[in-house]
């Protein structure tokens, strides 16, 4: 039997009140995971904010993606619908990289900065970057039955050398390959080749250029579709 609260001293007091605090928390978390599964992309309203803090912001201008740069809500929507557009053409393999004809910051849009008008790697088709892969793979959605999103120049290097993230998680460098094939492709990525000198490939590709980097990896790609039997114009 809990004590009589003549009993519970001041110090009783404060951990009870927070235990209860912690509990109505949890409870709120639970029907936002049941009712929003979206819930960590809606941030709420700060804290302090008269008549506002602590709202969710799913209808105000001001509801963002964490990894977006605080755009609104109507050009997160956009990113979304010009991602899900996308996805289905990034199952062909794109052309070889042109460091001199990619689209410079004055082409993407005002409204997102995420959105080209023009691709060099696919052509007739925008170029979409991303803060992060989990941001990527949110706006993309699942890669297709039996495939998964395969990036050209190695993830790992996002934020790296001088590469900006956005430049890895961009749509230019994301292709969408049968998993035997994405899986294939990343094991000889860690083996040693003789054609790097019997080193890592990884190793010694990341000390190339991101361009040669680019059409080494498309290389690997179509030699390994190929191995699979499938054909790299049309997989």
């Amino acid at each position: 039997m809990p004590p009589s609260p003549r009993f519970l001293n001041h110090r009783s007091f404060a951990t009870a009140f927070a235990a209860e605090h912690f509990l109505a928390s949890a409870h709120r978390l639970r029907r936002a995971l049941k009712f929003n599964p979206n819930w960590e992309l809606q941030p709420r309203v700060p804290i302090g904010t008269p008549g506002e803090g602590g709202r969710w912001m799913l209808d105000r201008i001001g509801a963002v993606l964490p990894a977006l740069y605080q755009v609104g809500r109507v050009a997160v929507m956009r990113l979304l619908g010009a991602a899900r557009r996308l996805a289905p053409n990034l199952r062909r393999i794109p052309r070889r990289w042109d460091s001199d004809a990619q689209p410079d910051e004055d082409s993407y849009d005002d409204d997102t900065r995420r959105i080209s008008a023009d691709s060099k790697q696919r052509f007739g088709h925008p170029v979409i970057r991303f803060s992060t892969e989990r941001e990527l793979r949110r706006m993309l959605g699942p890669a297709g039955p039996g495939r998964e999103w395969h990036h050209v120049v190695e993830k790992r290097l996002a934020g790296r050398g001088g590469y900006p993230v956005e430049l890895i998680h961009s749509t230019d460098n994301i292709i969408s390959l049968p998993v035997e094939v994405h899986r294939r492709v990343s094991a000889q990525m860690s083996m040693k080749d003789d054609a790097f000198r019997n080193s890592i490939r990884r190793f010694e590709m990341e000390k190339l250029s991101f361009g040669e980097q680019y059409d080494l990896g498309l290389e690997l790609v179509e030699k390994t579709l190929k191995d699979f039997g499938y054909d790299p114009a049309n997989f």
